[in-house]
């Protein structure tokens, strides 16, 4: 099984200097907790989550208007995948760096499309009672979710 064959087509996005009020809109009217910030051919320079637009109100004391997305991304090492890699190839890499989405490159480094952990558990479930020589087996799936989703030992320590 592939990254093309449950990927999302359609992600959204923004530019870096969008501000974080209008990607949390994008976010509410997209109905999905992530935005792809891209540059002006479409290569993707960084993720935006709904918990990041969350911590960096609570940590920068600053309204969401003011601060842009590149603010969010610019120190983060962003990891993408291609739509002929296998669903194990992202899960594994999503299981490395501890993350729960990957932006999709076409064959320029253009974004094609993204692959969440959401997309995966719920394609397995589709599909668990169906049985296929390429199909990743629920069980793993829930491994790689388990590792991805634990807390890691990130602490902040935010003054008042």
């Amino acid at each position: 099984m592939y990254v093309k064959d449950i990927m999302v087509t359609h992600a959204a996005t923004c530019m870096p200097g969008t501000s974080l009020q209008d990607v949390a809109m994008q976010m509410w009217n997209h109905d999905c907790g992530a935005i792809v910030v891209v540059d002006a051919k479409e290569h993707p320079l960084g993720i935006v989550t709904d918990r990041d637009i969350a911590m960096g109100a609570a940590l920068q004391h600053r309204p969401l208007w003011e601060m842009r997305a590149e603010e969010i991304t610019n120190h983060r090492e962003l990891y993408c995948c291609v739509p002929e890699d296998s669903i194990k190839h992202a899960l594994k890499l999503m299981e490395k760096h501890e993350i729960r989405r990957l932006p999709v490159l076409d064959k320029d480094g253009r974004l094609c499309g993204i692959l969440s952990m959401g997309d995966i558990v719920a394609f397995t479930n589709a599909r668990a009672g169906k049985a296929a020589a390429n199909q990743i087996a629920a069980a793993e799936t829930l491994d790689y979710l388990r590792h991805v989703s634990s807390h890691h030992g990130h602490q902040v320590t935010v003054s008042h």
